[in-house]
């Protein structure tokens, strides 16, 4: 299901360090092909070098525009429907009020089990077959609720109440895996970027070395500057890891408020009213789990 490439499984460090690397000896090598040309045949005229040096580097400005701007609204993606996710939880929540009294009980025990599952850090939990399997079967039980009001006629206003933000939290469920783990930026334009950038380079390097001029402190200034453009595309691409991670603050602030209300619930609750669905496993044990 992942989109799994090179570019998204090497860690942010080594592409930082690969993209210095890159970048310094494309400077080099195009300052060494400009050396070697004046070498053979003398100065050449600076106002065209200067103008295919514009050129390249308004394009590679252009296209590093264009994948910031891609993965910064995919960012953007996945705030919003983890805000969503956090409301839609919140609503079927509240709205279990309109089930029996019996499946209120259930329906809650489960939201509350599904928030506690939802609240975790991405960079210590890994998102894998595994933990999506142990979120479709609380769907499937929450889901169970609704055909067992079905089956005995219950009203049907009334069960929409519940329906509505349940569907959604389904919805936003499906949502935040495809645009985390899948909506990623492609290979190809890896390798533009990369390609554009070793290009734009070598120019710049050709210019120093035909007019002799340019310096190791100016060529360090430039790897560093693409390679910390490049990270933060980079950064902004991965759901799991690196500095810029969507906030999970909203959702375990929710989380901590419905356990809380389950704890009270179930200080007067009958035994087994709140038991968990066959088969399925703890979010704590989950999460400590080697």
């Amino acid at each position: 299901m992942q989109a799994e490439n090179l570019f998204h499984t090497l860690p942010l460090s080594l592409i930082y360090i690969f993209t210095i690397c890159f970048v310094l000896t494309a400077l080099f090598f195009g300052g060494w092909l400009g050396r070697h040309y004046r070498r053979k045949h003398g100065e050449q005229r600076e106002s065209s070098i200067g103008s295919a040096v514009g050129a390249t580097l308004g394009l590679l400005a252009f296209l590093l525009a264009f994948t910031f701007n891609t993965t910064a609204s995919r960012f953007a993606d996945r705030k919003a429907l983890m805000l969503g996710e956090v409301n839609a939880i919140n609503n079927a929540y509240l709205r279990a009020d309109f089930l029996t009294p019996e499946q209120t009980l259930r329906a809650r025990a489960l939201l509350a089990e599904y928030a506690d599952f939802r609240d975790y850090d991405p960079r210590e939990r890994k998102i894998d077959a595994e933990a999506l399997a142990q979120v479709e079967e609380l769907h499937r039980q929450l889901w169970s609720i609704v055909d067992a009001h079905v089956e005995q006629g219950y009203n049907a206003g009334y069960l929409r109440q519940f329906v509505d933000p349940l569907i959604e939290v389904i919805r936003h469920h499906y949502s935040r895996v495809v645009v985390a783990l899948e909506y990623r930026i492609p290979s190809p334009i890896w390798m533009s970027m990369y390609f554009m950038t070793g290009l734009a380079m070598m120019v710049i390097g050709y210019q120093f070395g035909i007019s002799r001029g340019g310096s190791p402190q100016i060529a360090v200034a430039l790897a560093l500057t693409f390679a910390t453009v490049i990270l933060l595309i980079a950064d902004l691409d991965r759901s799991t890891e690196g500095v810029l991670l969507v906030d999970q603050r909203p959702l375990r602030e929710l989380n901590l408020r419905l356990q809380r209300e389950q704890q009270r619930r179930l200080e007067g609750a009958a035994p087994g009213s709140t038991s968990r669905a066959p088969g399925l496993q703890s979010p704590r044990q989950v999460r400590e789990s080697p």
